[in-house]
């Protein structure tokens, strides 16, 4: 029986070794055959698909205030438009910052055939293709440059050196409460579009688009992180999500900015799957 929460008890044995393989062929699925060079079939077939999408922001932007929030300045006198687009590139900024040190710290790992890591190295070109969703929104502003200032603050910093150097037992812990907070702030950025760019449908709609299907994969990591985790790696998801989302301060106080302060923040010990939308529950794959 499929469960119906980030916290409900995880599959162990042999029925989390069936998961994980079900979890192999939905990817399989979801994702098509994956070239060395260019990258998952039909995600590229996404990517075209989103980038194909119209819309060019024509209200006021003040670039070099966006390139010195994108640089880690704190968000002051910014619409909510800007605070929008600052948001998207910086979160995924900070995606690619964690692949890049992770996958690195565990390459030997995913030259190895056990199903965990086969299904590991696939998330992880998953993530890949999400900072190159994010970032895509760029495309509406005129392609804005938005140059090279961007550096991890320290938060992000600490969190991601843990997953790199973390003994096994605690790497799908710390990841599985990071997953989680992942999903709350998205699921809520995703509410929140909906009530900007009341003049630029188009953009709200690729924005929206861009955060679903993030979401569904994003649900499948934290299947696949309670498959591996065990039951007593379980107790330490809700604490971890929530010093994750404490952190959005420093790590994207554009977010903040936008309205996830910590009353909304609060909200993280009452969310679960089943707040999710329902064409995220519908195509995601979760146990």
């Amino acid at each position: 029986m499929a469960a119906t929460s980030f916290y409900a008890p995880v599959p162990e044995g042999a029925a989390a070794d069936d998961f994980l393989g079900d979890y192999e062929r939905f990817l399989v699925e979801r994702n098509g055959r994956l070239d060395a060079e260019t990258g998952f079939e039909r995600r590229n077939d996404l990517m075209s698909d989103l980038d194909s999408l119209g819309g060019s922001y024509d209200g006021p932007l003040d670039e070099d205030v966006v390139r010195a929030g994108y640089a880690g300045r704190k968000p002051v006198g910014l619409r909510d438009e800007e605070l929008a687009l600052l948001s998207f590139v910086k979160i995924n900024a900070g995606e690619a910052y964690g692949v890049e040190v992770t996958t690195t710290a565990r390459a030997k790992l995913y030259e190895r055939d056990e199903p965990i890591f086969r299904v590991e190295k696939v998330l992880a070109h998953e993530e890949t293709f999400h900072t190159k969703m994010l970032l895509g929104v760029t495309q509406h502003f005129g392609n804005l440059d938005l140059g090279d200032g961007w550096t991890p603050p320290m938060p992000l910093k600490v969190l991601i050196f843990a997953l790199a150097k973390s003994p096994p037992a605690m790497f799908h812990p710390i990841l599985l409460g990071s997953e989680i907070a992942g999903v709350f702030t998205l699921n809520w950025l995703l509410e929140r579009s909906r009530e900007l760019f009341p003049d630029h449908p188009e953009i709200r709609e690729s924005m929206e688009r861009r955060l679903v299907e993030i979401l569904i994969d994003e649900v499948g990591h934290i299947a696949y992180n309670r498959i591996a985790i065990g039951p007593r790696g379980l107790r330490f998801a809700k604490p971890m999500a929530g010093q994750v989302i404490r952190g959005q301060e420093i790590m994207t106080p554009e977010v903040v900015a936008l309205g996830l302060d910590r009353d909304q923040q609060a909200g993280l010990d009452t969310f679960d799957y089943a707040a999710l939308p329902d064409e995220v529950r519908r195509r995601a794959f979760f146990v």
